[in-house]
């Protein structure tokens, strides 16, 4: 099972003030203890980092994900692809596109993210809660 992590989940993880906090460091839990190969884009990286308060609190977590996760780079086809898709549908987010492809592209079987409406390409999306109700149904190895 490949996952690929939007930005505001492994922001619910870092900030316990956001209201999915906890079903962030649920999800956390549950892909460390059972070593889920994990995605995150590294533009991510410094989304994150922008918006978090707490910049060395960021930066000793991404040391730890170095380790864990794969950090993937858009390739050019996955911006011209996303590029062509936000020009043909004007509702489409940029960046939503951009993460849902690279998701595809990495063979990722599930994103996680919190977001209401994120592009649909053939990776199945869940919402954190979603995600923990498919662990707790054992539909989520």
């Amino acid at each position: 099972m490949k996952l690929f992590l939007d930005s505001n989940i492994v922001l619910d993880f870092l900030d316990s003030a956001r209201p999915t906090h906890q079903d962030a460091i649920k999800i956390f839990q549950y892909i460390i203890t059972n070593n889920i190969e994990t995605y995150l884009s590294e533009d991510m990286l410094t989304t994150i980092y922008y918006i978090s308060k707490d910049k060395q609190k960021v930066l000793e977590f991404f040391e730890k994900i170095m380790q864990l996760w794969k950090i993937v780079a858009f390739e050019q086809n996955t911006i011209n692809e996303a590029i062509t898709i936000c020009k043909n549908n004007s509702t489409e987010d940029f960046e939503d596109v951009l993460q849902s492809l690279a998701a595809k592209r990495n063979g990722c079987h599930i994103v996680v993210t919190n977001d209401k409406k994120f592009y649909k390409c053939g990776v199945d999306i869940l919402n954190s809660k979603e995600y923990l109700l498919s662990i707790a149904q054992g539909r989520v190895f």
